[in-house]
């Protein structure tokens, strides 16, 4: 059985069995309040900062978080809080 296949059939076992994704997949959950705080569980690590960009990696894909006076506010291996002026998040594959 190929990755893709593996990836596909433990989607499904996690749906059937309606397991939380993000335990179960290791799936990020990023969570905003307003557009002055970030925090993003279940990163892969920091992959760009500067005052206008943080770019983190994820299982889900690179997350890239633009705005204004960006400040990493706190960064575990676990979660990674972010604040300033919010702007625009992108996720890239």
């Amino acid at each position: 059985m190929g990755f893709r296949a593996a990836h596909k059939l433990k989607r499904r076992v996690v749906s059937a069995l309606e397991l939380p994704k993000d335990v179960a997949l290791g799936l990020p959950i990023v969570t905003m309040t307003g557009d002055e705080e970030v925090s993003v569980s279940n990163h892969k690590g920091l992959l760009e900062y500067g005052a206008g960009h943080i770019r983190l990696a994820t299982t889900a894909g690179k997350l890239k978080i633009f705005g204004s006076n960006m400040i990493l506010r706190e960064i575990t291996t676990e979660s990674v809080t972010i604040t300033g002026r919010v702007e625009k998040i992108i996720w890239e594959a």
